[in-house]
């Protein structure tokens, strides 16, 4: 125990060393309170600054509070931990995935719940917007998803045009991506119907898994059964193994990692791509596409099939920290502020941020102006995934992501679905390893459409 307090204390020390002390959020002799906010989000910062400023002006003047808002760079998750543990952190302060996790459990954040007006601003959004070991600990809420990556297939609009494939014939299912990916290959002009890429493990995720959810209600893990159902994918996958055999997708995708092959698809003779909202910015600035690109909806198993709503990695913005219990109402208030509708859709129209919320796309009173952004951000039900413990597993063999990777090169000589089902007996025995623990990735939340 002796030496357990000696290393506590110890560390406090460090911190303190390393950390410089900041004015706390006090009030001045004008009366006005200063409520520190600190986060490394530098992409918005422009619009962020000139929405403070008119806060600072405005109501802030009307309701005696200042912001003082400041971006960090790249030192950012080193400061905030020496701040939080050397207890000069600001009222409100942006805490990454792990930081949130271990701060809620350390004590230096405050639940919405508990400060005023809290529970009113919880009650914006669904039960299932709030996802355990996410927004939520120990039953409580400390932040809310803000803005998010949406997942959609890409069309090179260029080539549906000359193979006279109109907006009426575009592919709904995979069978009829398949159907057009043949329809569209001409090896003969360099042209191929569809692209993957294989050395980038995460393309298997998030421009397959992930899109396919809104087929299979999850993303590989069902937290309601606590079992992995990656073979509700073979549909997806048999699609995409199939369009390999064909010769419709670009040749040499074994040796692409995804850079690679959006670059291809940029060149304009690919005619679909999976598609993330991060790659409006991929398009449009780090690989100017050469074609006219459309994202639109990631296929489903039948024609007119009942789907699930669209499943999206969302983004926290900020948390509260211990030093607004000094003064919770004013802290609240800014809170409020950064997390306003109004705001978010100013950000929304400046191209910067796909809001979680609907309500602030439809209070945007501009279109954004980057190309394929305003497809990306139309997603009227979004869904997050709950906590999976595919991190957790020990698993024997293969991962999920190098599994799908191996059956797409072609590398099994047993059909994708048997792969697949083999893949979900070597999951669902590593989680029955995890005993009790497994319960912590219990959530049961509908994600039909409605």
């Amino acid at each position: 125990m002796k030496n357990k307090l000696l290393a506590i204390l110890i560390g406090l020390v460090i911190a303190a060393a390393f950390t410089p002390v900041f004015a706390t959020g006090v009030r001045d002799s004008s009366g006005v309170t200063t409520i520190r906010v600190w986060t490394d989000n530098a992409s918005d910062k422009a619009v962020r600054d000139q929405q403070v400023a008119r806060f600072n002006e405005g109501v802030g003047k009307e309701k005696g509070i200042k912001i003082e808002y400041t971006v960090y760079g790249a030192n950012y998750h080193e400061l905030i931990r020496n701040a939080t543990m050397s207890g000069n952190a600001p009222e409100i302060f942006r805490s990454s995935g792990e930081d949130i996790t271990q701060f809620q459990a350390a004590g230096y954040l405050v639940p919405i719940d508990d400060m005023p007006g809290g529970r009113e601003m919880i009650a914006r959004y669904n039960s299932g917007d709030l996802m355990k070991n996410s927004q939520v600990f120990d039953g409580k809420v400390y932040s809310f998803p803000y803005s998010m990556t949406t997942f959609k297939l890409i069309i090179n609009k260029d080539m549906f045009d000359a193979a006279g494939i109109t907006p009426d014939k575009y592919p709904k299912t995979w069978a009829e991506v398949r159907a057009v990916a043949k329809q569209l290959t001409n090896p003969a002009r360099g042209q191929y119907g569809f692209v993957t890429g294989l050395q980038s493990a995460w393309v298997m995720r998030s421009y397959l898994t992930m899109p396919n959810a809104i087929n299979t209600g999850n993303t590989g893990f069902n937290n309601g059964t606590l079992k992995f159902e990656f073979a509700k994918n073979r549909v997806a996958v048999e699609a995409v193994y199939g369009m390999v055999t064909d010769g419709s997708v670009f040749p040499g995708f074994e040796g692409l990692d995804a850079d690679m092959m959006r670059a291809r698809f940029a060149e304009g003779n690919i005619g679909m791509i999976p598609g993330a909202s991060f790659d409006c910015g991929v398009y449009n600035t780090q690989f100017p596409a050469k074609c006219n690109w459309l994202p639109i909806d990631p296929p489903t198993e039948t024609a007119g099939a009942p789907r699930y709503r669209d499943f999206v990695d969302a983004s926290n913005l900020l948390t509260i920290g211990v030093e607004a219990k000094k003064n919770p109402e004013k802290a609240m208030e800014v809170y409020k502020f950064f997390y306003s509708d109004e705001n978010l859709a100013e950000l929304y129209e400046a191209g910067l941020y796909v809001p979680f919320r609907q309500e602030a796309i439809r209070l945007a009173k501009n279109e954004p102006s980057a190309k394929g952004f305003k497809e990306f951000a139309s997603v009227p039900n979004p869904a997050i995934s709950p906590a999976s413990p595919e991190n957790k597993v020990q698993v024997e063999g293969l991962t999920y992501r190098e599994t799908l990777q191996r059956i797409l090169a072609r590398g099994y000589t047993e059909s994708p679905a048997q792969v697949l089902e083999d893949l979900d007996r070597r999951y669902n025995d590593a989680v029955a390893k995890l005993g009790a623990t497994a319960e912590d990735y219990r959530a049961t939340v509908d994600f039909t459409r409605k």
